[in-house]
């Protein structure tokens, strides 16, 4: 049986056949009547994918010159640097040969063939890879700008290996039998939203640098009426509908049917204005046409069911007209449900068609119970739907355009500071801003004796005389003069000790010079904390890691922590020969404690560690180098600009509002990257302590890595620690991401960072949202949110969050720390989920 093109068996499957048979036995003619259902006719009518729907340009004449896709052309590069480029593949001098090696499918794919007699001059680079040693074939996998697989590109000497990828012998592509080289190409996912850029790359021993394909191309339809590769097949689409650029396939419009959508098709749609492309908010305009072509309508019936119920119908409208519209000026939430409209023709032949309103949100920026009001939030602040502006930390107004007043800090400015001797505190976390004279964590006046920055310095003053706290100046007694408040001698005295010293006066006034100056120069110099054995040991082994300080170059500060600064440089790596981008932290000046740079040196100490092959780990924020030697201090680490992961995520939920689009595939890539560094972690024993979305960065290849160790504590000796708490500020700790041993016991184990993970992962599926448990403030004490995970409360799951996720978070938050999953188990949980995976293991450097 032979299909016709002409047939579409989509609509008509079931035909009648009539068969003669004759030279019976019995000399008789027999008639036979076979029914034939026609189920499938392989690539027959084409498939419309709209993921893929070219553009159609309308102000263009079919005149030739066209082509579906185009591209500026290809490069190879070998070790970062270009070896050749050439034109387009589509506009090279085989024309012929070109347009029918290569196949656009319906499954949004491209596949082409090229095939050469000898290589020419810009092949050449390829040759180390074709050797004997490699078997004559060379594999190229295909990456796009997010580090995502696109495909491949495979070439093959024929004279040593003939092993042709599966598809190509299809038949479907031109392969003469003079022709020894065949590089075959395959890519996926063509869409037209954005620029296809990919870049294929390959290393073996022949070529210990990277071998690179690279190229970019866009998608630009065809002109009206034309499809193919060159534009130059004719479509068949009729009464208006869309012909698409690949493979000539043709979108009905309502009421048409068949190949070329030429079969009158009687049904009932309900047209949406502004079109389905557009997100429905509370707040907008909506109008519902219902059409019914090819149908005599003798009624028509519009029906609403609330969502909860499809029990209560309620008939909206009746008529006799051939279309009947309803219209939302605004929409309101109680619009929301299913809108039916019921068709009766007049041959009594029933139709329907239902539009299910769900308009659940305000337009962006918008807020109020009829989302009428506008939000116009500064300084990050996001809007809210029946708060409006919810502002960050340290800001308020309607707006956020007011910093707290003074004293008062945090969320809604409604936590008040605990600073003494009226020093001001930072708004956003409370923490005060000492001047000189005074010290610690609140501000306290110096103690008698010492003064300067943090109190650090040491009064000279003589006589038990006191001295002013801020600059060290002695204040003196009766009886006492002097820079140091020396007792005055007497007359007669003065009158023995001119006399008496006049032979050694040189020597005792050089040493009087001398003291006087070591004097200054120690009140001058701030002293520093003082470092014990432990830390010094420290300095010693990070001495490989020590850069000069002639070859950092700081450039502007990029962020401010509670207490610490970080600012954008660059560095130079004599090793590699150019410069790199850091991020360089250091101490706040004001907050140089003991503690502080104990805990400075030990990050420093914990990063040289996992860096202890200087390479580090993909999943780990790589440390460049320390500046120890000159002030201040430096903590070298690679810049990520895409900043970090809580940002990110906030960027994505403003873009998830406008376009629908979540990237789930990419955000659950974050997290198996977090798992792996946190594999990492534990291999050599270390708790991070503080294991957040804050905490962690995207690279510019949008990978996640692991960062701010200034919590972090080495467990080599004991997997406990005691919780230190200086001026009783327990409400600095990150207690919503703290296990309950955590809070209850101060006790950090590995298992107490799973913990924290598990609120990261729930971070993600939330879009940065900030965690709140139910029953509870937005901001517990200690006592509140140990109570709260007793009673078995946790983080509820986020909106849109899928199930197999949340019992991934859920299984981190087991009150048994034994029982909780490891890293690597949550490595492997995750990657099961993600809709595109790969033979992918945790990354381990050992």
């Amino acid at each position: 049986l032979v299909v016709a093109a002409p047939l579409d068996h989509k609509l008509h499957s079931r035909y009648n056949l009539t068969v003669e048979l004759t030279n019976t036995e019995n000399n008789n003619v027999l008639y036979v009547t076979l029914v034939i259902v026609v189920t499938d006719v392989p690539g027959y009518p084409p498939f419309y994918n709209k993921r893929c729907e070219t553009p159609v340009l309308t102000d263009k004449q079919r005149d030739g010159g066209y082509t579906v896709i185009n591209s500026d052309g290809f490069t190879v590069s070998i070790g970062g640097k270009i070896v050749t480029s050439f034109d387009d593949y589509l506009h090279g001098p085989e024309v012929e040969r070109s347009a029918a090696n290569l196949v656009l499918t319906g499954d949004c794919s491209v596949r082409f063939v090229v095939t050469l007699e000898t290589l020419l001059s810009y092949y050449e680079a390829f040759l180390p890879v074709l050797s004997d040693e490699n078997q004559g074939r060379a594999e190229l996998k295909c990456r796009d700008r997010e580090w995502k697989s696109t495909g491949r590109i495979t070439i093959l000497d024929t004279d040593l290996n003939n092993d042709l990828p599966q598809w190509i012998e299809s038949g479907k592509y031109k392969i003469d039998e003079n022709d020894r080289y065949i590089f075959a190409f395959e890519f996926n996912e063509l869409w037209s939203m954005s620029p296809y850029w990919f870049r294929c790359s390959i290393t073996s021993r022949l070529t210990p640098e990277p071998v690179e394909w690279t190229s970019q191309y866009n998608v630009t339809g065809c002109p009206e009426g034309w499809y193919g590769v060159y534009c130059d097949k004719n479509c068949v689409c009729k009464n208006g509908a869309r012909c698409h650029g690949f493979n000539g396939a043709c979108e009905c419009r309502l009421g048409w049917r068949g190949r070329a959508c030429d079969i009158p098709w009687p049904e009932v749609g309900i047209e949406e204005t502004p079109g389905a492309s557009v997100k429905t908010y509370i707040g907008t305009n909506l109008t519902l046409t219902c059409l019914a072509p090819h149908i005599r309508v003798a009624n028509m019936t519009w029906a609403y069911q609330t969502r909860k119920t499809h029990n209560d119908t309620n008939y909206i409208d009746e008529g006799t007209v051939q279309n009947s519209s309803i219209s939302f000026q605004p929409i309101l939430e109680p619009d929301n449900g299913r809108y039916i409209c019921n068709v009766q023709a007049e041959d009594g032949q029933l139709f329907n068609a239902t539009f299910i309103l769900n308009a659940t949100e305000c337009r962006p920026n918008y807020h109020g119970e009829y989302c009428s009001q506008v939000c116009d939030c500064e300084y990050g602040g996001t809007c809210d739907r029946w708060e409006g502006c919810l502002c960050p930390a340290g800001r308020r107004g309607d707006r956020c355009e007011r910093e707290c007043a003074p004293g008062t800090f945090g969320w809604n400015c409604s936590m008040k500071c605990n600073c003494e001797n009226n020093a001001l505190c930072y708004p956003v976390n409370g923490s005060c801003i000492c001047v000189e004279g005074q010290w610690g964590e609140f501000c306290h006046e110096c103690a008698p004796g010492t003064f300067g920055w943090n109190c650090s310095m040491k009064c000279n003053c003589e006589n038990n005389a006191l001295c002013d706290p801020v600059n060290g100046s002695c204040i003196c007694a009766e009886g006492q003069s002097g820079e140091f408040c020396q007792n005055v001698p007497e007359k007669n005295q003065v009158v023995v000790i001119v006399l008496a010293s006049v032979i050694p006066s040189i020597v005792l006034i050089g040493c009087i010079i001398t003291g006087v100056l070591v004097k200054r120069s120690r009140r001058r110099k701030p002293e520093q904390p003082t470092v014990d054995t432990e830390m010094a040991t420290v300095m010693e082994t990070l001495s490989s890691w020590e850069v000069d300080k002639e070859d950092l170059h700081l450039e502007h500060m990029i962020g401010e922590g509670e207490f610490g600064h970080v600012v954008r440089a660059r560095l130079h790596v004599p090793e590699l020969g150019y410069e790199v981008l850091v991020a360089a932290k250091s101490i706040r000046p004001d907050r140089t404690t003991a503690s502080a740079v104990r805990d400075f040196l030990r990050e420093m100490d914990i990063l040289a560690r996992i860096h202890e092959n200087k390479e580090g780990h993909p999943n780990v924020v790589k440390l460049y180098g320390v500046l120890t030697k000159s002030e201040p201090q430096y903590i070298l680490v690679e810049y990520a600009s895409n900043e970090e992961l809580r940002r990110y995520l906030w960027g994505l939920r403003e873009q998830c509002k406008i376009t629908g689009d979540r990237k789930m595939l990419e955000l659950l890539g974050f997290a198996c990257d977090v798992a792996s560094g946190l594999s990492e972690l534990a291999r050599l024993k270390i708790v991070h302590r503080d294991i957040a979305a804050r905490n962690v960065v995207i690279s510019d290849r949008k990978v996640a890595k692991i960062a701010d160790f200034g919590l972090s504590r080495d467990v080599y000796v004991s997997s406990a620690y005691e919780r230190t708490t200086q001026g009783g500020a327990e409400e600095l700790l990150p207690l919503k991401w703290m296990a309950v041993e955590s809070l209850r016991d101060g006790v950090y184990t590995c298992e107490s960072d799973v913990w924290s993970y598990g609120v990261l992962l729930w971070e993600i599926a939330s879009f940065g949202e900030e965690p709140r448990y139910a029953g509870g403030p937005m901001h517990p004490d200690v006592c509140t949110m140990l109570e709260l995970l007793r009673k078995g409360v946790r983080l509820q799951q986020p909106q849109n969050c899928p199930l197999p996720v949340y019992r991934i978070i859920r299984s981190c938050w087991v009150f048994n720390p034994s029982r909780r999953p490891t890293a690597d188990e949550l490595f492997r949980k995750i990657d099961l989920l993600r809709p595109q995976r790969h033979a992918v293991q945790p990354v381990n450097t050992r």
